[in-house]
């Protein structure tokens, strides 16, 4: 299947820091544990754009998309999007496959990323076109 630079490959909502854990902290997840230390909800930046995902332990993925700025941020307004799919880590290398989306032009699309950092409470992907996002864990 062809790779595709989606926006927010972590098609990842702000956040008040509150509801984050904003503290990174804690030594690198082991490779062999990245699939059962992924599960969980992350929050992030991609592009000009915010995303949270959802990793559930089953292999299946939720993402909200919206753009940044002052109304978004403040209001929740301007969300984009949900993208719905599963995951799959091999090695250092984290796919998804996007099986449902508000943008028809995203469905039955795969993408792929480099884990570049994981540590407990964050995440550092490495797109195919070189950009390097960050997640964190949502509390």
């Amino acid at each position: 299947m062809p790779k595709l630079r989606v926006h927010g490959l972590f098609l990842l909502l702000p956040l008040v820091c509150g509801l984050l854990s904003c503290s990174p902290e804690g030594p690198p997840v082991a490779e062999a544990e990245y699939s059962a230390k992924i599960v969980g909800d992350w929050q992030g930046t991609v592009g000009d754009e915010r995303e949270a995902i959802s990793f559930a332990a089953d292999g299946k993925f939720v993402s909200q998309v919206r753009p940044r700025g002052f109304i978004s941020n403040t209001l929740g307004q301007g969300v984009t999007g949900t993208i719905r799919g599963t995951w799959e880590i091999k090695g250092r290398s984290i796919t998804l496959n996007i099986v449902g989306a508000d943008d028809v032009r995203l469905l039955n699309k795969t993408t792929a990323s480099t884990i570049e950092t994981f540590k407990p409470n964050e995440l550092v992907v490495k797109s195919g076109n070189g950009e390097t996002s960050t997640f964190v864990r949502a509390l």
